[in-house]
């Protein structure tokens, strides 16, 4: 019964990290129409917010949320998960645009890492060693899968400030969230964050944005939508779910196929993705680090 729970949960992080790997692609689609970064990040989630409100009282429908139920330090806890989430959201676009998508990518995806570092750091001693072999072996393959794009010339420094960063808050995202959505549900931390996740956005960015480049030509609005309900509400609903059923450490090993993901996608929509012997082995040996994960043994008998 336990063991099904779990699997449970490590299923809907998978399905979510599936879905939330096409954002890239079809950011890159619209980028084709002259959209900026931050007007796309307006877009997304000024988009987003009505429908994990619509969507969160759909799913609630039979049981309703009591009004004013928070707690004071909960409406501080999610708020600053909104702005962790905004400031991870902003330095990691800023990190493709120096890095570029491949290596900016390796950079984010140090956040299963610094994940584990913080549990480490808060149970006061080591991860287990079996977790630290399926994560090296996971970042040792996408490293692999990654490998062309470390050949882009020189790297940028405040690149890998912005990566770095982008990793950093997406860690301390992720910690914060579980404990959030224990007591209120995935449902509505979904809803309150993602919440001041827009106001952020609003505050920080709408002041310095043109309302021209606020103007998305048709194709570009339709590729948005596809991208926010695709990439964006639905695996956000599955994810956190699925985190408040199992670890955000073993979470993030399993998101670690993300990349793998979104490089087979470019290599179908975009002619000038592909891949080498040296990539598919890194694939492989993504995939073999998940399936330990998944295949550990059984919980002996009382």
């Amino acid at each position: 019964m336990r063991r099904g729970f779990w699997q449970a949960g490590l299923t809907l992080v998978a399905a979510a990290t599936f879905a939330m790997a096409f954002k890239g692609i079809f950011a890159r689609l619209i980028y084709q129409y002259g959209v900026s970064v931050n007007a796309l990040l307006i877009w997304r989630f000024a988009l987003a917010v009505p429908l994990f409100w619509l969507g969160g009282m759909w799913l609630l429908r039979r049981n309703p949320a009591p009004a004013g139920s928070l707690a004071p330090k909960q409406w501080t806890l999610c708020a600053g998960t909104g702005l962790l989430f905004f400031i991870s959201a902003w330095c990691d676009f800023h990190a493709i645009e120096s890095l570029g998508a491949s290596l900016s990518r390796m950079v984010l995806y140090l956040f299963p890492a610094m994940v584990m570092v913080l549990q480490a750091a808060e149970r006061r001693r080591w991860p287990e060693g079996r977790s630290l072999l399926i994560f090296t072996g996971a970042w040792v393959g996408i490293a692999l899968v990654l490998m062309p794009g470390w050949h882009g010339g020189a790297v940028d420094p405040a690149g890998l400030a912005y990566g770095f960063g982008a990793a950093l808050c997406y860690a301390l995202f992720w910690r914060a969230s579980q404990s959030l959505m224990k007591p209120l549900g995935s449902v509505r931390f979904n809803q309150l964050s993602n919440s001041f996740t827009l106001v952020a956005m609003l505050a920080f960015l709408l002041p310095g944005v043109p309302l021209e480049s606020l103007r998305l030509p048709a194709p570009a609005l339709g590729w948005m939508v596809v991208m926010v309900v695709f990439s964006t509400v639905i695996p956000f609903f599955l994810m956190f779910e699925g985190i408040r059923r199992t670890d955000t450490g073993r979470a993030g090993v399993v998101s670690m196929f993300g990349p793998v993901v979104t490089v087979l996608a470019a290599m179908t929509v975009f002619p000038d993705e592909h891949l080498g012997p040296v990539q598919w082995l890194g694939m492989a040996l993504v995939l073999a680090s998940i399936a330990m994960l998944k295949s550990d043994k059984k919980p002996k008998p009382a």
